[in-house]
């Protein structure tokens, strides 16, 4: 597997690499991983199976990866994947983020013929109007590559049919297969939650980078502030570049006294800040399928989220949450203000969002896994009859 990004470094995606190599693990497999070396980490170790090898690569910031330190993990992984391949012989690759990731399998593919796979998570697929906006200028330039990784991969798969969909304006004759991401149901659990708390606290999770949208959020406050009639908090856990122009935002707005930055928290902490929160904050202007907004909904709680790639496949308007299109802070703060006074409200739809991943056992990752493995097979098989 490649994944320039895996578990104590980066988002969502990291933790999408690391359930999957760990089930693939228990299943009996051969699960090796390349992904970057940061800081302190072990340059070999085995995690719930994994095999993971870390290869020298330029990273500042354990949550956001700039384009040049993306560079030098493609460059340091393909290196050290075409050498670690002679000892270790792999029936497949799965790639997780076609850039970075995919040339090092693309390289795999061409000089030692093993079929691999590529997962789409979000800003490796172009779109039109990207953040940040020199990404438009990046796609440009990585078309002819993206197109190459994807046209030569054994099977790309869409974590959404949004995603997918996108994807397509790229490459209209890709096949893509839609596996989603999950979450861990024995974690992230649901509770039995008070509706007319002292406090409604809202929960926010994500790098700070304005593609995440908390900008949106903290200009939404004033209106909320006015016309609420219950004490409220905002806790937005998570760091990165932009955290000092957010906090001079709410300085500026006067809001700050209702806003706590958090900061980054370990994963294994994370549910425990779920089960606090009464209502679920995602302002996001671009996702795959984020894996916040399924941990939110396993845990009980209502979704407040904008309408883009993945997230409109889990919630659902006045079923499980609301959505808002991006960018709109007014409706934003109309779906806030609903929830924060509606307490019974808040409970009925976090009970809907339990029983929309209840009913539907392709979030479970044991099972997204299988559909994994199943995809491997039958490259496999068609890779042998056609040998």
């Amino acid at each position: 597997m490649f994944n320039h990004e895996f578990p104590p470094i980066g988002g969502g995606g990291g933790w999408v690499s690391y359930y999957l190599g760990k089930h693939f693990a228990d299943s009996g497999h051969d699960v090796h991983l390349i992904t970057s070396q940061f800081r302190d980490c072990a340059k070999r170790e085995e995690i719930d199976g994994i095999n993971v090898h870390r290869v020298p690569a330029l990273r500042n910031n354990p949550n956001v990866c700039a384009v040049h330190e993306m560079l030098t993990y493609a460059v340091s992984s393909s290196i050290y994947s075409l050498k670690f391949v002679k000892q270790f012989h792999p029936d497949i690759v799965q790639v997780f983020f076609g850039i970075p990731a995919g040339g090092g399998a693309l390289l795999l593919q061409k000089f030692r013929n093993v079929p691999y796979a590529v997962f789409l998570g979000g800003r490796d697929v172009p779109r039109p109007d990207p953040d940040p906006p020199y990404y438009r200028w990046l796609y440009m330039l990585l078309n002819p590559i993206i197109r190459a990784i994807w046209d030569n991969a054994a099977a790309v798969v869409s974590c959404s049919d949004g995603l997918r969909d996108l994807a397509h304006a790229t490459d209209a004759d890709v096949k893509i297969d839609i596996i989603p991401d999950g979450f861990d149901p024995d974690s992230f659990e649901p509770i039995q939650r008070n509706p007319n708390p002292d406090v409604v606290r809202c929960l926010a999770i994500g790098r700070l980078i304005p593609r995440k949208g908390f900008q949106f959020l903290i200009r939404a406050l004033p209106q909320i502030i006015d016309k609420v009639n219950s004490q409220f908090e905002i806790e937005i856990i998570g760091d990165g570049p932009y955290e000092d122009t957010l906090v001079e935002l709410a300085e500026e707005l006067g809001v700050n006294t209702h806003i706590n930055f958090a900061g980054s928290v370990k994963y294994p902490d994370l549910p425990q800040k779920y089960r606090e929160a009464d209502i679920f904050i995602l302002p996001s202007l671009a996702e795959g399928m984020p894996l916040v907004v399924l941990e939110a909904m396993g845990t009980g709680l209502p979704i407040i989220a904008s309408r883009v790639e993945g997230i409109d496949e889990l919630v659902e308007d006045d079923l499980n949450g609301a959505l808002f299109d991006p960018g709109d802070v007014d409706r934003l703060a109309e779906c806030i203000i609903k929830l924060i006074n509606e307490g019974e409200a808040r409970i009925e739809m976090g009970k809907a969002s339990v029983n929309k991943l209840k009913q539907n056992e392709r979030y479970n990752w044991k099972n997204i896994a299988d559909a994994y493995l199943s995809l491997y097979e039958d490259i496999l098989t068609r890779d042998k009859q056609e040998g």
